[in-house]
């Protein structure tokens, strides 16, 4: 990768590194506050002069800073989508018409509602009524010429008729029969033909209703799935988890999860919004900045032409928390080659104005109460191995603190309020904070510091599927799709599980909410584990324990790392693991070979006798389940196919004890019809 491409960061921290005497590197390292870190690196000479606005220019990617929209540039994206009307092409017309969107200078309220009229017509004959109409509001809500209004209005009746909303559709061909009389550039013929249709369409609709006894509309379809609810009623103490599970503590461990009761396998078990989370780079012209989801039909950034958003809703949150700083400096952001992490660490800023930090800054112990997603000290008191941090860690956050504490000072974030002023290049200059706001350079330095470690250890890949478009009436297969990463989050409850190599949970992503399922049966008082990677099934023991340790800084001590569990591939066939049915709780595995005579096999540990006969019946429906489960799945009926896999591990559970294969592959494809019921998108 060269240098042009892969950011100006790597250059500013070691140009400063190579700078930094010997003196002034002991001397950060004695520093014990993550405040005085912050402010000694920002009053060195070294960094205030430091001036970044070649190797800006110089950066090819990460799209173009200063922040400008171009109207000439959005004109010929629309005149291209008018080009692919013309050829019939109404697919190629809307994705050129969103682009054109996103580079519409913000003052150019009637050019753009011409693209959302234009828009919408590519909508509408692409048979997406509703983009179709919300497109034609949006439009009208920006000053649509008057003279042109009467096309929207006959197209919006259309809509509503395709989507049987009839009284909704009597409306708008009455408000095209108004809209004709401004039409001064339409010829008078084609304006009475218009005129004659609409109020014959107008006469066929109030005559239907009036024969079907005057109905109501249907209601405007709601092509978002539903949210999924937790089984049962939320911990009192932790919100966004089940009351199925507690968070307990101990020396060794730290926080972790365990069963209040007995959990089955497929139990929703929390279900929480991120904290804060962050869309990467290359989907941010694809997917919502603000909930991570595909959004071919995008609403732009008024202000910026490098994010979209899925809705108004999605658009107005992000302005006015987050973006409303961010919108000027993200081609900073990713020219800088800053990873996900750094992002996430300041987005965790940016949604809170600073006075909530000021309030905060003398509290910040976790609270008594109610542990809530939204309240930064949650995430504040997360593990960071602070103690075990060399200087060189510290002084490389630091460095990166040191950046982003430029560009909140150029975003306005130290005065309150987003700026409106553009940000020009010459103010890159310097890294030089003005001295009025060293009390902001401490306080919110501190922080970006400490999110930084936080981070480290309980960031959260946020992913989709992408699956391939179904057949013509066949269910959308989404278990053999592609996960993609697309965005980083952190989850503060979810932080709180610990890892396993034999996971109990997956997760999957509703927009920007974890969904977090048990995968197996869980019993009452035991452990409730996540996997922060490796699984024991696939990846030996040895680099298992050598990827937590260098990534998450601990030694695994889980039952398949403890007990040296096999591999999938290397567990053996030769005999059936049957937990001992002792009238005592015994935890002993009685191995029995496959090829056994006996049917009471005695226990080597408590010496009781074992009814084989016994389990081996309750396991006869297992292979007719677990085959309707896979011929389920291979339908993409995924709600059936988690209700069979579901028996299959409780009568596996009744009897048998893992590791062994067949209970693996069960697990393995629940974990997969459920994955398939979060994000996805169609390619």
């Amino acid at each position: 990768m060269t240098e042009e491409n892969e950011g100006f960061f790597k250059k500013f921290h070691e140009s400063i590194n190579n700078e930094l005497d010997e003196v002034t590197k002991n001397n950060f390292a004695n520093l014990e506050s993550n405040s005085k870190r912050v402010s000694y690196l920002c009053s060195l000479p070294i960094i205030k002069k430091y001036d970044i606005t070649d190797d800006v220019v110089k950066c090819k990617t990460g799209g173009e800073f200063p922040v400008n929209k171009s109207l000439s540039k959005a004109l010929q994206l629309k005149d291209a989508g008018n080009q692919w009307v013309q050829k019939g092409d109404w697919v190629k017309a809307l994705v050129f018409y969103s682009q054109s969107m996103m580079h519409m200078p913000e003052k150019e309220t009637e050019e753009l509602s011409i693209v959302f009229a234009n828009r919408s017509a590519a909508l509408n004959h692409l048979q997406q009524y509703e983009e179709a109409l919300a497109d034609i509001k949006k439009c009208l809500s920006l000053g649509y010429p008057r003279h042109l209004r009467y096309k929207v209005y006959e197209r919006k009746a259309r809509s509503l008729l395709a989507l049987k909303r009839n009284r909704e559709s009597i409306v708008a061909f009455q408000d095209t029969i108004s809209a004709l009389d401004e039409a001064t550039k339409l010829e008078k013929e084609k304006r009475t033909k218009m005129r004659t249709d609409a109020k014959i369409m107008l006469e066929i609709l109030n005559k239907g209703l009036v024969l079907a006894g005057n109905p109501s509309d249907p209601e405007p379809l709601n092509k978002i799935p539903p949210k999924p609810k937790l089984a049962g009623k939320h911990n009192s103490k932790f919100p966004a988890a089940s009351e199925a599970i507690t968070i307990d503590t101990d020396d060794v461990k730290g926080r972790y999860a365990t069963a209040t009761r007995d959990i089955s396998a497929g139990e929703v078990l929390l279900i929480e919004k991120a904290h804060s989370g962050v869309l990467l780079a290359e989907f941010s012209k694809t997917h919502c900045q603000n909930c991570f989801l595909k959004c071919p039909i995008s609403l732009p950034c008024p202000k910026c032409p490098n994010v979209i958003f899925c809705s108004d809703k999605c658009l107005e949150t992000a302005l006015k928390s987050y973006h409303g700083y961010e919108c000027q400096i993200l081609p900073l952001i990713w020219k800088s080659g800053c990873s996900i992490t750094c992002q996430i660490a300041l987005r965790m800023i940016t949604q809170n104005k600073k006075d909530y930090f000021l309030s905060i800054s003398n509290d910040l112990k976790p609270q008594l109460g109610a542990y809530k997603t939204e309240d930064y000290r949650n995430i504040y008191n997360l593990t960071t191995h602070e103690e075990k941090r060399c200087k060189q860690d510290f002084l490389h956050r630091t460095e990166m603190v040191v950046f982003l504490i430029k560009v909140l000072e150029l975003t306005g974030y130290f005065d309150g309020k987003p700026r409106t002023k553009p940000i020009e290049m010459v103010e890159l200059n310097s890294m030089a904070v003005n001295e009025k706001y060293q009390g902001d350079v401490e306080l919110i330095g501190g922080y970006l510091l400490r999110n930084l470690q936080v981070l480290q250890f309980n960031a959260h890949e946020v992913f989709e599927l992408q699956v391939p478009k179904p057949k013509v009436d066949k269910n959308i297969i989404k278990h053999d799709g592609k996960s993609v990463f697309l965005a980083g989050a952190v989850f503060p409850t979810l932080a709180l599980f610990n890892h396993s190599c034999e996971p109990g949970v997956v997760r999957y992503f509703y927009g920007s909410h974890i969904v977090v399922r048990a995968v197996k049966n869980i019993k009452k008082g035991e452990e409730v584990c996540e996997n922060y990677g490796p699984i024991f099934t696939t990846v030996p023991k040895e680099k298992r324990q050598m990827e937590l340790k260098d990534r998450y800084w601990f030694d695994c001590e889980c039952i398949p790392c403890k007990e040296n569990w096999p591999l999938y591939d290397e567990m053996t066939e030769n005999y059936m693991r049957f937990k001992c049915d002792s009238d005592n709780p015994c935890p002993n595995v009685v191995a029995v070979p496959y090829d056994c005579t006996e049917f009471m096999i005695q226990c080597g540990l408590c010496q009781q006798y074992t009814n084989i006969l016994k389990g081996l019946k309750s396991l006869q429906d297992t292979e007719m389940l677990y085959r309707h489960g896979r011929a389920a799945m291979d339908e993409g009926k995924y709600g059936e196919a988690v209700k069979k896999f579901t028996e299959v591990l409780k009568l596996y559970d009744a009897t048998l004890a893992p590791p062994y294969k067949s209970y693996y592959d069960c697990v393995q494809d629940l974990r997969r019809c459920l994955l398939s019921m979060g994000n996805y998108s169609i390619i």
